[in-house]
């Protein structure tokens, strides 16, 4: 058997610190006696984008996700991500159809469960245990629903951390953590199986909302606070190692354990709320309404799709600002209109994305798109050129890491669902703002925007851990990516490899003899197509969007 577990945020300078001072005693001794490397992370370090790239092995051109909320194509409604619009086939269906035993559990971008021959479980993005798509087959539905009974599906940090009930929500990711792996425990001993996969988000939702407890460059950061509270970040990071030494208990001599995190976590420089503000200085982002700000019009028109985006730029706004909004009036204002939109589509050249990326306005690909085909090219360049020559004036840095045409990023047939400009930010701190030269000639300065934001973000880096039968001993992995983890499961699995993954083998993990006794196959096959069911699509985002909210939110 093989079993893969992920650690949904966990950052390598973390982990490293943790196992080298014993505090992640079964990690390291899975480090010692096995392979261990960095794991590089989506393009846009987005978690939703990440995870679908290990469930297909494919980049987001091809599995069709480029976040947690994206466009719809040839509008500008957002839609929250789901199970149903992976493009490809999933890691389960593959194995499934080569009738291998296979189970996920917790695993985000697994909602809804498909009705299928593999079991799943549900993770991040799913409402709730009581969903009937939260599991299937329906007896593990049962087992699952009875088992968390008393513990939360998803831990809510965010709350935690706004209320200063920083133990609280530890103490609820702890009971979370166990009473998943008590599941997993029931279920590992309930049958045999060829994969098991499961997740656990807890460690991500605390290190995103308490990052500010511990790294003294961020903004929030206070000596009372890190005294009274930093302890937390060992606990919850012990108490994962703890899980993990509970399942590695329930494994035999020749079985095979993954540990994974899809991306890391780390400081959140908010730049990317500074970047609509920019885009407007530069005349390349207009609004409806110039008397009510720049900042109601873009953060409304940026959170449509979403449930209550009214209430979500309530958060992110100055008091009185806010005080300014009207009502919600009805709900095609929800869902993302045209018409409707603060931000003026017909005269803007972009599209603020969350994350900082950004669409242009194509006339090809939006409806009100305003941006000829002929501009695009001068278009990307002065967006880009803008971007990389931002400064924050606080440090007189750029912030900017890399900003890259879509192109150069991913591809596919659903490359057109991507931002057509793709950035990466690596500011150690919280930005006070980013320079930009406006229409008459004078440097402004977009600031962040205000509100409850995180203190953490996502990560590049996560982290990889290999032990069991065949893998090296106190190894390094060098090079590892996330599209590398389904081609890597389904040979340890002992199964060929499709030559449409863009992912590869990570033969370093294995040793001479096992690669010897187990040759790499890949067979030829075509790039499949999963077909597009929009109306069920349309379902299971809004059940996603009634959990998690819209693009203006920040779960």
């Amino acid at each position: 058997m093989l079993l893969v577990v992920s650690i949904d945020g966990a950052t390598p300078e973390l982990v490293e610190r943790l196992t080298s001072t014993g505090q992640m005693p079964a990690l390291r001794s899975l480090m010692r006696h096995g392979v261990y490397g960095r794991l590089q992370s989506a393009a846009n370090t987005d978690p939703i984008c990440a995870w679908s790239s290990v469930l297909t092995g494919v980049n987001p051109g091809k599995h069709g996700v480029w976040a947690l909320h994206n466009l719809v194509p040839k509008s500008y409604q957002w839609r929250a991500a789901n199970s149903r619009m992976l493009r490809v086939p999933s890691l389960s269906q593959l194995l499934a159809d080569r009738g291998r035993s296979v189970g996920t559990f917790f695993v985000p971008m697994t909602y809804p469960a498909p009705e299928a021959e593999w079991v799943t479980v549900s993770g991040w993005l799913a409402p709730s245990s009581d969903d009937e798509a939260f599991a299937y087959p329906r007896r593990v539905r049962d087992l699952v629903r009875r088992s968390l009974k008393e513990s939360p599906l998803h831990v809510d940090a965010r709350h935690h951390a706004a209320a200063g009930s920083y133990e609280d929500g530890v103490e609820e990711a702890v009971a979370a953590l166990r009473a998943k792996a008590s599941v997993a425990e029931k279920l590992l001993d309930d049958g045999r199986w060829d994969v098991f996969a499961i997740s656990f988000s807890e460690l991500g939702r605390i290190l995103r909302w308490y990052w500010h407890l511990f790294d003294r460059n961020h903004l929030d950061f206070r000596d009372d606070l890190h005294a009274a509270h930093g302890k937390l970040l060992t606990v919850i990071h012990r108490e994962i190692d703890a899980v993990i030494g509970r399942l590695l208990d329930l494994l035999g001599p020749d079985d095979q354990v993954l540990v994974i995190s899809p991306y890391g976590t780390s400081l959140n420089s908010r730049v990317a709320s500074c970047l609509p503000e920019l885009m407007a200085y530069l005349g390349l982002l207009r609004t409806r309404s110039s008397a009510r700000g720049w900042w109601h019009s873009v953060a409304t028109g940026v959170s449509r799709g979403a449930h209550d985006f009214l209430s979500v730029i309530r958060e992110v706004l100055p008091e009185g600002i806010a005080e300014m909004l009207p009502e919600s009036e009805d709900d095609d204002d929800r869902r993302g209109n045209s018409e409707d939109a603060w931000l003026d589509y017909e005269r803007s050249s972009v599209i603020p994305a969350p994350g900082g990326q950004m669409h242009l306005n194509l006339m090809s690909e939006f409806p009100l798109g305003c941006v000829d085909p002929g501009q695009v090219d001068r278009l990307k360049l002065q967006v880009i050129g803008a971007l990389q020559t931002a400064i924050d004036p606080a440090t007189g840095r750029r912030p900017l890491e890399w900003a890259q045409p879509r192109e150069r990023v991913c591809s596919g047939p659903y490359v057109d669902r991507i931002p057509h400009i793709v950035t990466r930010w690596r500011s150690p701190h919280v930005v006070t703002g980013l320079t930009a030269t406006g229409l008459d000639g004078r440097v402004r300065v977009a600031r962040p925007s205000g509100g409850h934001f995180p203190s953490g973000t996502p990560g590049a880096e996560g982290i990889i851990v290999a032990a069991g039968a065949g893998i090296r001993r106190g190894a390094r992995i060098e090079g590892a990516r996330v599209e590398d983890i389904t081609a890597t499961i389904m040979y340890l699995a002992g199964e060929g490899v499709p030559g449409y993954l863009d992912g590869r083998v990570l033969e370093q993990a294995v040793t001479q003899r096992w690669r010897a006794d187990h040759p790499i196959r890949i067979f030829d096959r075509s790039l499949p197509r999963v077909v597009e069911d929009h109306a069920r699509i349309e379902e299971a985002s809004r059940a996603v969007e009634a959990c998690i909210g819209g693009p203006g939110e920040e779960p």
